[in-house]
């Protein structure tokens, strides 16, 4: 499957900060605050930026706790860091210690997997979707940050603790950066998953970076365009149809896919060739009516999803 290209999902989308935001550095100045945003040269400058690599794992986060509200027991999404032997095991580890090990293929890993780990990836299988960094839409002012204080709570009294002073450098409110999503070889479910995500964003019910419970990290996403390619030869696909993974790879297909793995859309904008590309462009009533065939089909199959099986003896 990874040596073919046969359909395509990709948008911009804008995040606008509604309050200050702040993903840390990692590490403290000599002088100056203790905590300060990430920065990255372009542009001749050092800017502030949204790495795309926080914003995946906010999307896959988000993806989990969906599901898991959808199917809570038995659960049908691993626990990336959960290493013991457990019903929600890590797809990554369950796989490192299953006795067919050194027999296991992509399509086998890939069908084994959790829906999560199917859209996002594992240590075994490469995720279906890619998230840009996000940089400033307006790079005049490379650096719109403003400090805060903030101070260690005494959790007897209430107060200010003596000496436990920090300071927060972080970005201020109303600015915008911008990224691009892009899926690849997706079955329909999965981009119902990213299209969710982003109407939860536009709808301000995530927050990105640190001191959420403190706060921070209020945002609002909004995407006005989202575009889908179907590349080389089909035929009988209606102009109204998105065809996913398990549609071309049909009934005898080893990753678990589903044959009928394809959604109609009302009001589907009609494609342009590009070479071996067939693209259509969802914006206005067509984005609006693709939004809900497509989270209508992710909550569809997640119902239907198998349950986790992590009970396999662990190899010697």
């Amino acid at each position: 499957m990874l040596k073919r290209l046969v359909n395509e999902a990709w948008f911009d989308l804008t995040i606008t900060t509604r309050g200050p935001v702040l993903i840390k550095s990692g590490y403290a100045t000599l002088i100056g605050p203790d905590m300060t945003p990430v920065l990255t040269a372009r542009q001749g400058t050092m800017q502030v930026y949204l790495p795309g690599s926080s914003l995946k794992g906010t999307f896959r986060s988000h993806v989990e706790k969906v599901i898991g509200t959808l199917r809570p027991d038995p659960p049908i999404v691993c626990n990336p860091f959960q290493r013991d032997q457990a019903r929600d095991q890590s797809c990554s580890e369950w796989l490192n210690r299953r006795p067919d090990r050194e027999s296991i293929t992509n399509a086998v890993a890939y069908r084994d997997e959790c829906p999560a780990c199917r859209l996002f990836g594992s240590t075994w299988f490469i995720g279906r979707v890619s998230i840009d960094d996000a940089y400033l839409v307006d790079s005049s002012q490379p650096r719109p940050t403003e400090q805060r204080d903030g101070v260690g709570i005494d959790r007897l009294t209430g107060g200010a603790v003596h000496g436990a002073k920090f300071d927060l450098e972080v970005v201020a409110a109303e600015v915008q950066f911008q990224t691009r999503v892009l899926l690849r070889n997706f079955e329909c479910w999965q981009l119902g998953a990213i299209i969710l995500v982003v109407q939860d964003l536009e709808d301000q019910l995530i927050r990105l970076g640190s001191g959420k419970s403190r706060g921070l990290g209020s945002v609002q996403g909004s995407v006005s365009e989202l575009h889908i390619a179907h590349l080389g030869p089909t035929p009988e696909r209606a102009p109204s149809a998105i065809w996913g993974l398990g549609r071309f790879l049909g009934a005898q297909s080893e990753y678990g896919t589903a044959a009928d793995d394809e959604m109609t859309v009302a009001a589907a904008p009609n494609g342009k060739t590009r070479g071996l590309r067939t693209i259509q462009t969802f914006r206005g009533e067509a984005l609006a009516a693709l939004k809900q065939t497509a989270i209508a089909e992710f909550v569809q199959r997640m119902n239907t999803y198998p349950r986790l099986n992590r009970q396999m003896e662990r190899a010697v």
